[in-house]
């Protein structure tokens, strides 16, 4: 489900802002969504807390999904003051369980909105221009060690699995580019220069950058091109450099239903919170602790916007405490 498949049952206003996001600022299709998911709750609670059809206090979560905001108005939200957000916020870690991490994406989605319909005078004043969001402590993500990480490329080169060298050479990628899972669906085969060891990535924002390969990443791409089903340019994914059983495109789904059967292989058992981001930040962290990379050359190599992002991908190890 996306925004564009929910236009009809959305007001006009939001779809323009979404549209403005998407095509104007460029910003990621995940980002979007996410947006949309969450302003249409936003929007819920506006319509369910001024509506005498519904009692806020009284209403399941599953009575909430179902209200409408295609009659939802600008002229609602001009009368959102800042007490609607701190009670909106009431709601989504009371009745909507949501954890302060997803509750400040869904006040910073309704801050943007709302400067957005500010900028463009839709409405009187911005109520939100003076919220902060809840204060949470630096999440560290899960990752492998270096050991752990050649094993998982060792398990999944020896498995009996009909795709294996395909996954070998999508496990190398993570671990060795450390690139985000839309990033490695999105790869082309002209996206590769084999000779001069480099891979054109396309990230956030339709950003393009430039990942230098080594000998290993090089060499798994190769053996799989080998194997990889020769299409015709009649098929719409002849381009693709990963190709699913159904000769298409391997979809996001598929790649992390990949990484999830490969660490239950490596761990003998199902591991929470280990996934294709897992691998990413895998990576990143070998380039700093094994490789004394320096920090803003992986903050180049990920792609991120500032250096903070980069900093949770940084783990000092017991050998550089040495």
């Amino acid at each position: 489900m996306s925004f564009l498949s929910e236009q009809q049952q959305s007001p006009e206003f939001l779809n323009n802002y979404l549209k403005y996001n998407k095509y104007i600022l460029f910003n990621a299709n995940t980002s979007v969504e996410e947006s949309f998911f969450d302003l249409r709750t936003f929007f819920r609670y506006i319509k369910a807390k001024n509506s005498t059809q519904y009692n806020i206090h009284e209403l399941s979560i599953e009575e909430f999904k179902k209200i409408s905001i295609k009659d939802v108005t600008v002229e609602q939200l001009n009368k959102v003051n800042i007490q609607t957000i701190h009670d909106f916020i009431f709601f989504l870690r009371n009745t909507m369980d949501n954890n302060p991490n997803t509750r400040n994406r869904k006040l910073n989605s309704i801050k943007r909105l709302f400067e957005y319909l500010s900028n463009n005078n839709l409405i009187a004043y911005n109520p939100t221009s003076d919220i902060s969001g809840a204060t949470v402590g630096k999440r560290q993500p899960k990752y492998l060690n270096l050991e752990e990480s050649k094993t998982l490329l060792s398990k999944t080169i020896n498995s009996d699995q009909r795709f294996k060298i395909r996954n070998y050479a999508i496990t190398c990628l993570f671990l060795n580019c450390s690139i985000r899972l839309s990033e490695l669906v999105g790869i082309n085969l002209t996206d590769f220069k084999l000779d001069e060891m480099t891979l054109k990535i396309r990230g956030k924002g339709n950003k393009e950058r430039l990942i230098y390969l080594n000998d290993a990443t090089c060499e798994a791409i190769e053996e799989y091109l080998k194997v990889r089903p020769n299409l015709t340019k009649e098929n719409p994914y002849y381009k693709a450099l990963f190709i699913s059983g159904q000769n298409k495109r391997i979809s996001k789904r598929s790649v992390q239903n990949i990484i999830d059967e490969e660490m239950r292989m490596l761990f003998e058992e199902d591991k929470k919170g280990y996934h294709t981001h897992t691998l990413r930040h895998t990576g990143a962290t070998l380039m700093y602790n094994e490789n004394n990379t320096d920090i803003f050359v992986i903050k180049k190599i990920l792609g991120h916007k500032s250096i903070s992002a980069t900093e949770i991908y940084t783990h000092v190890s017991p050998k550089k405490l040495k």
